[in-house]
């Protein structure tokens, strides 16, 4: 027997930005839509924010309560800066989900003149009749990185097909199209949308597999942070 369907979320929280304020609307978004599966990306771990361990997830999910949660730490901000003598300050990203997962982690390839390291956030959840592979991402805000981010991804992708979901910061939707029917795939492109106002484009994606169907799918007005939530129940 398969699960037939599950519902699944991925938002950028734009880290420490207005947090104590966005911290009520962030979650009460995230009860009103009552995913399966979230996804977010930069979260941070920051000493001069929270308590060591307290990252803005594991804050989040103080009050969401999701019983299955981890935290990936992806940048040492203060490395990356060059700067010395503060607090420690780690940015990554995070999933919570209702159902038991396994989890690692893959680190892409850093290119010249890329501050920052990616990595994918691997989750395969076990929804007590099949194991649905997820993969978080966030690429460099960058066209070439975030496209050679996105092949690599899609390249160590081949053989499970996960749902793959985040931050892909690939401004042109018809990029994102081509990316996924080479690679087998269905994204979020093929709904017309605007997740980062500011740019008026969309820099956030969900891929699923051919072999599923997207059964509703939304981009979330509500402000929340600097990019909109997405929303998408998936046909297993």
């Amino acid at each position: 027997m398969r699960a037939k369907k599950i519902k699944i979320m991925t938002l950028n929280i734009h880290n420490y930005h207005n947090f104590t304020l966005r911290r009520p609307r962030i979650i009460a978004l995230f009860k009103k839509y009552n995913p399966d599966i979230i996804a977010l990306q930069e979260i941070r771990d920051d000493g001069a924010k929270n308590k060591p361990g307290m990252d803005q997830a594991k804050q989040l999910n103080e009050k969401l309560n999701f019983k299955y949660f981890r935290f990936l730490r992806v940048n040492n901000r203060n490395k990356a800066k060059g700067l010395v003598n503060l607090p420690p300050c780690y940015e990554g990203m995070a999933i919570l989900s209702k159902f038991p997962f396994s989890s690692r982690e893959i680190t892409l390839k850093k290119h010249k003149d890329d501050t920052y390291c990616r990595k994918i956030l691997i989750a395969n959840i076990n929804t007590g009749v099949q194991i649905i592979p997820v993969w978080v991402v966030h690429f460099s805000n960058n066209d070439l990185f975030a496209r050679l981010h996105s092949e690599e991804t899609l390249n160590h992708a081949q053989l499970t097909q996960p749902i793959i979901l985040g931050d892909f910061n690939i401004k042109y939707p018809s990029d994102i199209k081509k990316l996924a029917e080479k690679n087998n795939y269905i994204s979020s492109s093929y709904y017309k949308y605007v997740s980062f106002p500011e740019d008026n484009c969309s820099y956030d994606y969900i891929f699923i597999p051919a072999r599923y169907s997207f059964l509703r799918f939304k981009c979330i007005p509500q402000k929340v942070s600097d990019h909109k939530a997405l929303f998408a129940e998936i046909n297993l």
